[in-house]
């Protein structure tokens, strides 16, 4: 490459001070002289060139021309380097300078993804990221294939498409709420409340309480993106980007997380499934409007979440972000039921504390079964779950595996109720406390 002509000649491409014609007479001379240089050049510009219009503060190019000056001045003082700013030299130094430090501040904005294919679908990203970072409130109206009183995460695919709601303020205070048919998770600001009216239980914890998981992520809209950058680039996933007159519809691709080898789990939450998410945006809020999750099995497609409408800045009741508990339920701090040493049965594995939960079922030994399942005492629908449960005989407790993104064990078991119904479930069995005590989750 012939460096010397590109020293003599860039510097003209940007000028400003330049008509037009000036400048292709300029650039006739590269070609004539230099095609190398032009086609280096060609290349650099049109990779620096974003697929959205970039806006520099209003204060770029003032910061820029006091930080020359400033440079100028302090050099200005050493003898023999007097440098006069007035040279046509300089100022196209000076314009090149600039131009630079726009480039730079691109740089961290666009990442490694600015030069691969993903480039445009992290650009709509950053956009909406940026369109939603002053909201106030938001009220989501969505439906899910799910069961009615189960986790708000949990799909079914073959089930019914039932109602969700989410409530959503951010300031000055994040509250937030959301409820399903028998299902109410609630954060006010200091405590974060979660109602199951089938097993007739209240929940209270920290504001960080895991009562809800993926679905969490429809809390912030800001979340999701974040989520979704986070996630292309972890498992590079294919990006698909449409556009209508009014709407930027963007298409997310993504494997099941977690371990399948037994299949149980395989598409019982959004994550745990070969899903497509499908995004809109609106073209001039640049805000999402709407999404679509489609899970994949038997070789097709089935719809389980569709939003149906996004409303922005509207006015929330307060007591939306409060609970209230039907009579005879009363609130269970999480740390009460905490397991440690004193209080629990030790078992050795998750298929001991299975057969020893149902043996205890069995024999009405009621001290310990609130050992293994320590909530159980709390629930206002006890009395019910003894004359279910109690007197049962064990057909048989199964080996334990593991499934999906569960942090516990699945136990396998066959029980005859004294009423002569036969039950073949998974009791799902875990240990993820301070202690490595194990107890009972849920799965009767």
């Amino acid at each position: 490459m012939q460096f010397n002509n590109l020293n003599h000649k860039t510097t003209d491409l940007f000028d400003e001070t330049l008509s037009l014609t000036e400048k292709e007479q300029v650039i006739e001379g590269m070609k004539i002289n230099s095609p190398v240089d032009l086609g280096f050049l060609n290349q650099a510009a049109s990779a620096l060139t974003p697929s959205v219009e970039i806006k520099a503060s209003k204060t770029l190019k003032q910061n820029v021309m006091e930080k020359i000056h400033e440079s100028s001045t302090a050099t200005s003082t050493k003898p023999g380097k007097i440098i006069n700013l007035l040279r046509p030299t300089w100022k196209k130094i000076a314009s090149i300078a600039a131009i630079l430090l726009v480039s730079l501040a691109i740089v961290p904005i666009f990442g490694p993804q600015f030069f691969n294919p993903n480039a445009k679908a992290m650009t709509l990203l950053n956009t909406s990221i940026e369109a939603i970072s002053n909201l106030k409130s938001m009220i989501i109206s969505f439906q899910v294939k799910s069961i009615p009183g189960d986790n708000l995460d949990l799909i079914d695919t073959k089930g019914d498409f039932i109602d969700y709601k989410l409530w959503k303020e951010f300031a000055p205070t994040e509250k937030w709420r959301i409820e399903k048919p028998g299902l109410a998770v609630a954060m006010d600001g200091q405590n974060q409340y979660k109602y199951m009216e089938k097993a007739g239980l209240g929940y209270v914890g920290s504001t960080k309480a895991g009562f809800v998981d993926w679905m969490k992520m429809l809390l912030n809209p800001q979340k999701i993106l974040q989520n979704e950058k986070l996630y292309a680039s972890k498992h590079k996933a294919e990006y698909k980007i449409d556009e209508t007159p009014t709407e930027t519809i963007l298409t997310i691709k993504a494997k099941a997380q977690g371990d399948f080898k037994n299949p149980y789990l395989l598409n019982s939450s959004i994550p745990e499934s070969n899903n497509r998410r499908v995004y809109h945006f609106d073209k001039s809020t640049k805000k999402l409007t709407a999404l679509e999750v489609f899970v994949e099995e038997n070789k097709a497609e089935v719809l389980v979440l569709k939003l149906n409408s996004i409303k922005y800045d509207e006015t929330i009741e307060p007591a939306t972000f409060k609970i209230s508990l039907p009579d005879g339920t009363k609130w269970v701090e999480l740390k009460e039921i905490e397991p440690n040493k004193d209080n629990a049965t030790l078992t050795h594995n998750p298929e001991e504390a299975a057969r020893l939960f149902f043996e205890s079922l069995a024999k009405k030994d009621w001290e310990t079964v609130y050992k293994l399942f320590p909530s159980l005492e709390q629930s206002s629908n006890m009395e019910d779950i003894k004359l279910e449960y109690a007197g049962l005989q064990i057909i048989s407790i199964g080996k334990p595996f593991k499934s999906g993104m569960y942090a516990g064990e699945f136990v396998p078991y066959e029980i005859k109720l004294k009423s002569g119904d036969k039950r073949s479930q998974n009791l799902a069995v875990r240990n993820d406390n301070q202690d490595k005590i194990w107890q009972i989750d849920g799965g009767f």
